[in-house]
């Protein structure tokens, strides 16, 4: 009966440490993934930058297909501006969140994507594929991208798959 009286202080302190680890933000990253997809849309069909590129962090880094890895908020937002200037205008896009998931202050989202486009002199081009992006909760409690990439689940041209 001795041991119990002994161990019951400790069990009791390491439940209440364990109760005072906050939950992780899950439903504050759902909120703002959501947002997130919903202003990528809005921007993409729009060629505008300014709302879009407030949801990543200032290191950031872009890793689009079959190109160099863009590094930083500002060289990611220079390199939106050059695509939507060169001729290419997205006329649909939509983004399916697969999953997410939330631990301390890193964060993920993966999904699918679909996209309709123009290209000056081109037939229309429509795109389908996956993204990742990783997320990592700010000092004043927002949740910025750090990290993201995609590829097009279309075969690519020639390969008849």
């Amino acid at each position: 009966m001795r041991q119990i009286h002994n161990i019951l202080p400790l069990a009791v302190l390491a439940l209440v440490l364990a109760s005072c680890t906050p939950a992780p933000d899950t439903e504050g990253f759902r909120k703002t993934v959501e947002e997130f997809n919903a202003v990528s849309m809005e921007s993409m069909e729009a060629g505008t930058t300014d709302k879009v590129i407030s949801y990543y962090a200032d290191n950031a880094v872009s890793m689009p297909p079959n190109m160099a890895r863009v590094d930083g908020k500002a060289a990611i937002e220079k390199w939106m501006k050059e695509m939507m200037s060169s001729g290419m205008k997205v006329t649909k896009a939509t983004f399916t969140t697969s999953e997410f998931g939330v631990g301390g202050d890193i964060a993920y989202e993966y999904g699918l994507y679909e996209m309709s486009m123009v290209f000056a002199g081109m037939d229309p081009m429509d795109d389908k594929g996956t993204y990742l992006s990783v997320w990592e909760k700010q000092q004043d409690g927002t949740w910025k991208i750090v990290a993201e990439t995609w590829n097009s689940s279309n075969p690519v041209p020639g390969m008849g798959m």
